[in-house]
């Protein structure tokens, strides 16, 4: 029953995905009418788009001509204190991201996160579109959850996953610019890891160099607008990110790695963290070894997208918003050539874990904690493609020995 999935037809799919659509704009709709009439402040006294603050407050230091300040908490707080009523959003990035971030405080706080969300979400949307190319995508996205998770929280995944998604869409027919593109991912570049040692290892020589030149190029334009002092501060104030790792600052709930499902069952900070090297280590070399495989195009850039999310530490809930490109690309692929086994059960699985185990806590709707749904579902997901490329590669193995025959 679950293995082929036989009753879940394509006409039947699109009538679950625009039923959980409707019900999740419905629900959004409620939720921004609960901020408005309380003046952009839900329960808890929590900020609408809070997480964007600390980008409008790093805009609001830097076109005062204080970008240096951005990495000194209390100078950073100062200028989050006419929106934020408790707690601290650090800002945690590197000074390349102060360029995304320079002109958001030429408005108020509220018209640019709509601006921000907005812009970014459109070119998300357009990514989808290209790799799937067919008007239903506009619904698939309105029923995936963590399009809600990153729009409420005032986050920047639509932004990281436009440019993993354009980069790697791109990279057969024009390297040089999949990796201008690629490269811009030094705005958050933990996000990334796998994109180099990938192109290394297909032999993309001319994406890697133009990925490099685009890297370089932002960390310099960020050193001559912002100033050395900037960098030097963003240097000494990262260790804070790795102790708000350690600490559990961030909570373990929110984060989506194998280091922070480690750490909510009970493991120490240096068990977790062997913990979570081991499965990286193991991802890298699953990664190696499929790329230097027979696979198809969709399969390479799933793989190497689930490599970058399951390697990092820090991937947080609306990180997995990233998840929708792999759930793409592969969609198209199996349309086109038919779905293997348990592909359905594990497209459905990664689609709708957000859903289940993280929206209703996002919008007061449960009093349970959140539970981090990404490495398992990462795993779940990577396994499939593995499974899939290794049974293919024996099938046509065996076709060749018959005709050998």
């Amino acid at each position: 029953m679950l293995k082929d999935m036989p009753w879940l037809t394509a006409p039947r799919a699109r009538l679950y995905v625009s039923g959980v659509a409707i019900v999740l704009v419905l629900t959004l709709a409620r939720s921004l009418l609960l901020f408005y009439r309380d003046g952009g402040y839900g329960a808890n006294n929590f900020l609408l788009g809070s997480d964007f603050l600390t980008f409008w407050a790093a805009s609001l230091q830097v076109l005062a001509g204080h970008p240096a300040e951005v990495y000194v908490p209390e100078l950073h707080l100062l200028a989050e204190a006419p929106y934020l009523r408790e707690g601290y959003e650090a800002f945690f990035y590197p000074p390349t991201m102060l360029l995304v971030c320079l002109p958001l405080a030429l408005a108020p706080y509220f018209a640019s996160l709509f601006v921000f969300i907005g812009m970014t979400a459109a070119s998300f949307a357009a990514v989808i579109w290209r790799i799937l190319r067919t008007p239903w995508c506009l619904v698939a996205i309105l029923a995936y959850a963590p399009v809600y998770l990153n729009a409420v929280a005032g986050q920047n995944a639509f932004l990281t996953a436009s440019i993993l998604g354009c980069g790697l869409n791109i990279m057969d027919r024009r390297p040089k610019l999949a990796g201008a593109i690629l490269g811009l991912m030094v705005i958050k570049p933990h996000l990334a890891l796998a994109v180099p040692i990938a192109l290394i290892v297909t032999g993309r020589w001319r994406t890697l160099i133009w990925a490099g030149m685009s890297s370089i190029s932002l960390v310099v334009l960020s050193a001559l607008l912002f100033g050395l002092d900037t960098w030097l501060n963003f240097l000494d104030v990262s260790h804070s990110a790795r102790q708000a790792l350690e600490n559990g600052d961030v909570e373990f709930s929110l984060l989506q790695s194998v280091y922070a499902t480690a750490r909510l069952l009970g493991a120490g900070v240096n068990t977790a963290f062997i913990i979570h090297g081991l499965v990286a280590l193991g991802m890298t070399c699953v990664l190696i070894w499929m790329l230097r495989q027979k696979i198809t195009a969709a399969t390479e850039r799933s793989i190497i997208v689930l490599t970058c999310l399951l390697v990092t530490p820090f991937c947080l809930f609306y990180d997995m918003l990233i998840m929708a490109l792999p759930l793409a690309w592969m969609l198209r692929e199996w349309l086109r050539v038919g779905f293997p086994a348990w592909s359905k059960m594990v497209l459905g699985v990664t689609f709708l874990a957000p859903m289940v185990f993280y929206l209703p806590v996002l919008y007061q709707l449960s009093v349970v904690k959140p539970l981090p749904f990404g490495s398992p579902v990462i795993i779940l997901f990577c396994w499939l493609l593995v499974r899939e490329s290794t049974q293919t590669r024996q099938a046509a193995h065996s076709e060749r020995e018959v005709a050998t025959v």
